[in-house]
């Protein structure tokens, strides 16, 4: 059945007398009945709930107000949303990640046709990997391609020194998901998720993870849990398990990384596809983040010291970011010896002497010498 997710989760609303819970879902409903151009549908649920605006559907002590939750003791509010006409965050993966996160969006997507055939939607999703590569990114783009608010918890907030608390403002940012349409997001998933079994932790985080084990059993099938790690080793095993959909961020590849350098340079210095394979190659085994802020910092330099930007400045920025060079060396054949040296070891078919010789700046005579100065030590 079409809009089955709206529809079930005002029913939710209405059974429960969850007002706030009704008109975000209707307002919800609302808009897609708007995208299908189904227009007399759409003025009648806008009528109803102009009409209703001003009842009292909820039952008493229920807050009829949109605020997210705060801490009890602080009062401090328990996330961030972003909403879509904010989210303009990019992300680059890699095929293979990018293949297996659309296969999660195009789940939520297709949640009519999978409910109506009794399959269910996979609305749980758990991000692992180095840190760095686009984790946080990826709960961004989910929300962005589904239109939803991203509801981003704050573990400053979320955790609390108060025997108890942090269990009840779970409940609250859980209980807050179940009835705003949007994407609610976990990072550092670890600070509530760890082990119960480790010995060193006290009896308080036991507490924690039974409490998220029981708000994530609760969730409606329609709500979408995000959480990401950078490790996925101190998870606790039932957590994991709660996780229908599990997608490592990997390392970006070649074709990543030259995205990355498009993006991130946005088209200065007219790179050949070539001098960009060869960067690429120079990149691999840094992150996602590691790669932006080498990119932008070579940009940066090259504009604020009046320089033409080209691959030189980006293989400059490499060259410190990888220490390349000793800081307390004033040796200039030193140095370059140490800069031609890493590229050579980067990839041999790649960065030929004469690549190298580009990259530094130098002749192909000069490059030859001290590679094979270097060979003969």
């Amino acid at each position: 059945m079409k809009y089955s997710i709206e529809i079930g989760k005002i029913v939710e609303g209405a059974l429960r007398h969850d007002k706030l819970k009704v008109m975000n879902y209707t307002n919800q409903l609302v808009s897609k009945l708007e995208e299908d151009n189904e227009t007399r549908a759409a003025n009648k649920f806008k009528k109803l709930l102009e009409a209703q605006s001003n009842t009292t559907l909820t039952a008493m002590g229920i807050a009829s107000g949109t605020s997210v939750p705060v801490d009890s003791e602080s009062r401090a509010v328990l996330a961030d949303v972003v909403y879509p006409d904010e989210n303009n965050i990019d992300v680059v993966l890699s095929k293979s990640n990018a293949d297996k996160l659309n296969s999660f969006i195009l789940s939520y997507k297709n949640a009519d046709r999978l409910n109506s055939m009794g399959i269910g939607v996979s609305n749980t999703l758990l991000l692992y990997g180095p840190p760095g590569c686009g984790k946080t990114k990826c709960a961004y783009l989910v929300a962005k391609q589904l239109n939803l608010p991203l509801v981003v918890a704050r573990l400053d907030s979320l955790i609390s020194s108060y025997l108890g608390t942090t269990a009840k403002n779970i409940r609250s940012l859980f209980e807050y998901a179940q009835r705003t349409p949007c994407v609610l997001f976990l990072d550092e998933f670890d600070a509530i998720a760890k082990a119960r079994d480790d010995s060193n932790e006290l009896g308080e985080l036991k507490r924690v993870v039974n409490s998220l084990l029981q708000n994530v059993d609760a969730m409606s099938g329609d709500s979408l849990l995000l959480a990401a790690t950078n490790h996925e080793h101190l998870l606790d095993p039932a957590v994991w398990r709660r996780f229908d959909y599990k997608l490592e961020i990997e390392l970006p590849d070649e074709d990543a990384i030259i995205k990355m350098i498009d993006l991130f340079t946005n088209g200065a210095g007219d790179l050949t596809e070539k001098e960009k394979r060869e960067i690429a190659n120079a990149f691999q085994g840094l992150s996602g983040a590691d790669i932006e802020e080498i990119l932008r910092k070579s940009l940066r330099n090259a504009i604020i010291h009046d320089k033409k930007f080209s691959k030189c400045n980006i293989y400059e920025e490499l060259f410190v970011f990888k220490n390349i060079v000793p800081q307390s060396s004033n040796n200039e054949r030193e140095i370059l010896t140490a800069k031609a040296l890493f590229l050579r070891k980067c990839n041999r078919k790649v960065f030929s002497l004469q690549v190298i010789a580009d990259a530094l700046g130098k002749s192909k005579t000069t490059i030859q010498k001290i590679i094979k100065e270097a060979d003969e030590t």
